[in-house]
């Protein structure tokens, strides 16, 4: 070999690497990165919670106004387990007898809890063992409280007040007065 030529073989001019520092650089981008966005994650559980408040609000005013418009009386029916609630009606089978039938009404139809919130329970009326809210043609509602659980296991009740329909959403868990 001539002078010069092993060592060019063996040593690249460009490097094929990363330096130190330029490591330490790119660590430090990701780590202020991620302190930005972790808090941000547990308001991910709160929004899942207050779109489904918005949700479950949007259908009591809807049966509300529903049962007086149409003269029937409605229910809104929960299934704690599957975080599901849907509108009933109250519907005539026979000369004598009526049964509350699922509604078929696109705005009134079947609706569940946005990602990991869930129902605790609903308190409404005396009927605890079979949650519902009842809406009546004479605008009168059930006086109930749903309660619900993000994500991140915090709880948050949702008041809904006679006569209105209007609700409020608590933070906590709220016993009935």
């Amino acid at each position: 070999m001539r002078g010069g030529t092993l060592r060019s073989a063996f040593h690249d001019p460009q490097p094929k690497g990363f330096t130190l520092i330029e490591l330490a650089v790119v660590i430090a981008i990701l780590g202020v990165m991620i302190a930005l966005v972790a808090p941000m994650v547990g308001e991910l559980g709160e929004a899942n919670l207050k779109r489904s408040a918005r949700h479950l609000t949007g259908m009591i005013r809807f049966l509300h106004e529903e049962s007086q418009a149409k003269k029937t009386v409605y229910r809104l029916r929960f299934d704690i387990q599957d975080g599901r609630y849907w509108a009933e009606a109250l519907t005539q089978t026979s000369d004598r007898t009526a049964e509350f039938l699922k509604s078929t009404s696109v705005i009134g139809g079947e609706g569940s809890l946005s990602g990991q919130t869930t129902f605790r329970d609903v308190k409404a009326g005396s009927h605890l063992e079979e949650p519902y809210i009842l809406f009546t043609p004479d605008g009168w509602v059930e006086n109930a409280i749903i309660h619900l659980r993000d994500g991140s296991n915090r709880d948050f009740s949702l008041r809904v007040k006679p006569l209105t329909a209007n609700t409020e959403l608590i933070e906590g868990y709220v016993e009935e007065r």
